[in-house]
């Protein structure tokens, strides 16, 4: 029995031994848990502040881009007015520019029958709305007198190609 003792003590004093070295791992787990779980704790703080920041910063998004969308808007709408107004200038300038041409070819072909002596005949001025003479002077000389400036240049040019 007293082998039968001294074996159950040895025995039991392993076991205990191998207990607390299994508690002495378990306790150095436990710590390096609670270490663990502070900065799981940091981690989930910063990533929750990063959250918010990210929140705040697609709702600024938005607002910007709803205030330049709408500013866009208004320079469209702005635009479209100003094209429908150089539309409105550029069909009446060739209005003009083809009365101004038909003008300048009923002048040219006064100045060569002037050049040419021929009097105007009197259907063609009626037709162009002008008399054939006044006082004397062809009508041609008294419109002349009459035009613009910008109609001036135009008969000059007109007749130093003509």
């Amino acid at each position: 029995m007293t082998w039968l003792n001294l074996f159950l003590d040895v025995a039991l004093i392993l076991i205990v031994g191998a207990g607390v070295v299994q508690a002495t791992r378990l306790i150095a787990q436990l710590r390096d848990l609670r270490t663990g779980r502070g900065e799981m704790e940091r981690f989930v703080r910063d990533f929750n502040t990063a959250v918010i920041r990210a929140e705040a910063g697609i709702k600024a998004l938005r607002s910007a881009a709803r205030d330049s969308g709408d500013d866009l808007e208004k320079l469209i709408e702005k635009a479209h007015r100003v094209r429908d107004e150089l539309h409105f200038i550029v069909e009446s300038a060739d209005s003009v520019a083809e009365r101004l041409s038909v003008t300048a070819s009923s002048a040219l072909q006064e100045i060569t029958q002037i050049r040419k002596g021929v009097p105007m005949r009197e259907p063609e001025a009626r037709k162009n709305g002008m008399p054939s003479s006044v006082g004397g002077k062809p009508a041609f000389v008294v419109e002349a007198a009459a035009a613009s400036r910008a109609e001036k240049e135009l008969l000059h040019v007109l007749q130093k190609l003509g």
